[in-house]
């Protein structure tokens, strides 16, 4: 998995980060049609910003001062390792079921911008819990599109590989709302 990219600056650009994610808010099928090729420090901090900012503002809207720490410090964290986790299993999806190899600095910037509108559904959740399903349910789309454009998989099995990821979400998160 080690990711070799000659020429690669290791520079972190908040305004470009920041430019292209007003731009993927405004025309997201296309912007992940076509993902960029960011530096690890860029993908990071991009994710990073996404989920406090996220985080953050869920606790504003609520004024719980817990909820805003929370979103400044555990947020960014779960939502790293749960990116990683995805990231990952689509890695090995590709080694054992499509026999081949993609970068894994390639998927991850899918899974970090296909997460973008459930950070942006999930800053309403403490009003109305379904809505980070709705959030999720557009994120799915997207990585739906993602793996069809950026690594050519079957549009049917991608269906198949992200409903499967959703309804295990689903899942959880109705566990996580009678328990």
């Amino acid at each position: 998995m080690r990711d070799v990219t000659p020429n690669q600056q290791a520079t972190i650009d908040l305004k470009d980060l920041v430019r292209y994610l007003i731009e993927f808010i405004k025309h997201p099928t296309q912007k992940i049609s076509q993902l960029p090729n960011w530096n690890w420090p860029s993908l990071f901090a991009f994710h990073l910003l996404l989920a406090i900012l996220s985080g953050v503002i869920a606790g504003l809207l609520k004024l719980n001062i817990l909820r805003v720490l929370f979103g400044l410090f555990l947020m960014p964290i779960i939502s790293t390792l749960s990116a990683l986790l995805m990231s990952l299993f689509l890695y090995y999806y590709f080694q054992f079921f499509e026999n081949k190899t993609e970068s894994f600095r390639k998927i991850f910037t899918l899974v970090a911008l296909s997460s973008v509108p459930f950070y942006l559904f999930q800053t309403l959740s403490e009003y109305f819990a379904p809505i980070s399903l709705i959030g999720f349910a557009f994120t799915s789309l997207l990585g739906v599109i993602g793996l069809c454009d950026n690594f050519r998989v079957e549009r049917k099995r991608a269906y198949q590989l992200i409903g499967t990821v959703f309804g295990l979400v689903v899942l959880l998160w109705l566990a996580n709302q009678f328990i």
